[in-house]
């Protein structure tokens, strides 16, 4: 998609004074190590983030730039962060106030400016925020009025990239599913109660998990239970190179391939965490992007008394249950209550006329009656 370029109509010195009044702090860059934080609203949606001051200029953290939709990573052989939007490539080296940018016709780099150096900070590379938003042909507005400084990216995501919490469907499914395994304390009682019971459930796994407990997720798949990619180590995706991503969800589907012999392509973001950069990536490697509407909060140790209260009270058609498969290295008995709550679900939520599916099948229900 060609992107439109307008004029930029702010100046640098708006947004310092925006980050002035609206935090009411001090230049912090060299002073102090906790930095302060300011919403920048990027297509109409505010997003806060670290920042420090140079020379006048406002730098954030490179990946802040993931929520434009830009894919961020780092070259360690030519110390410089890489964005790259749709149609922009460019490459910032740290302490240096230039950068290197690629043209697609001739296929070369050339060089170019910057108002002031990249520089690390705490160990992260820290950007001036309006030279590389200019350069990668988004449009930079700054409302006095409102004292908001808003970035119109220009960079279109495809629908497929939306995140289902739950399917509309006038059926009264539902659908149950477990993070972070497997492993083989808790999933063998979970398979079991599900065995029980005759209920699918959607188990959505890491990769690293896979590689210990093989005979686990071949058992899942045996027994006909749904399975998603959970990443590989379970990284804040929003913190993490684009590489990176990529890297973590391509492994665990290779992975997959080896122990069950097939990729899923439903994918759930560790802690349900993903930028417009993420959905690209997911995007391009072809996988649905799978959060949850009935949060249990398993993980905390709630009793199962909690746990099944929280379900009757968000549970609605169509809803997709979170619960979690993993030990805990400090409370061996932290998903007591999940497990002891899962029958109680199961059976409370079928006499309210509630039918158990696995993801795939509400997805396809969705499908079905044709809904966007």
């Amino acid at each position: 998609m060609k992107m439109i370029r307008r004029p930029i109509s702010c100046l640098p010195i708006l947004l310092i004074i925006m980050v002035l009044v609206s935090t009411n702090t001090q230049s912090v860059y060299g002073q102090d190590s906790t930095l302060s934080k300011v919403p920048i609203f990027i297509d109409e949606e505010p997003v806060k983030t670290k920042y420090i001051m140079r020379e006048g200029h406002l730098l954030v953290p490179a990946l802040f730039l993931k929520h434009t939709g830009t894919l961020v990573d780092w070259n360690d052989q030519y110390n410089s962060v890489v964005f790259q939007s749709e149609d922009n490539k460019i490459a910032l080296p740290v302490h240096k106030n230039v950068t290197q940018e690629y043209d697609r016709a001739t296929d070369t780099w050339e060089k170019g400016s910057l108002s002031t150096k990249t520089v690390k900070f705490e160990g992260n590379p820290f950007v001036p925020l309006v030279d590389v938003v200019k350069k990668l042909g988004m449009d930079v507005t700054y409302n006095s009025k409102r004292n908001r400084t808003f970035i119109t990216t220009n960079i279109s995501i495809e629908p497929e990239s939306k995140a289902y919490t739950s399917i509309n469907t006038s059926e009264k499914l539902v659908a149950l599913t477990f993070d972070d395994g497997p492993e083989n304390h808790y999933t063998p009682m979970i398979l079991d109660i599900l065995n029980e019971k005759e209920v699918p459930a959607t188990f959505f796994s890491l990769g690293s998990q896979i590689t210990h407990f093989p005979e686990m997720i071949q058992r899942i798949a045996e027994e006909g239970h749904g399975i998603g990619n959970h990443s590989w180590s379970h990284p804040d995706l929003s913190n993490t190179w684009s590489s990176k991503v990529k890297e973590e969800i391509h492994s665990t589907q290779e992975e997959m391939q080896k122990v069950i012999g097939k990729k899923p392509d439903l994918f759930r973001p560790p802690y349900g965490v993903v930028t417009k950069a993420d959905k690209r990536v997911l995007n391009n490697m072809g996988m649905r992007n799978i959060n949850w509407s009935v949060d249990t909060q398993d993980w905390s140790g709630l009793s199962a008394n909690e746990i099944v209260e929280t379900v009757q009270r968000d549970i609605s058609p169509g809803g997709i249950i979170l619960q979690h498969n993993f030990q805990s290295d400090d409370d061996a008995k932290l998903l007591d209550g999940s497990v002891e709550a899962l029958p109680k679900i199961i059976d409370d939520l079928q006499e309210r006329g509630y039918t158990f599916v696995t993801v795939q099948t509400l997805l396809e229900q969705h499908s079905k009656q044709g809904q966007s």
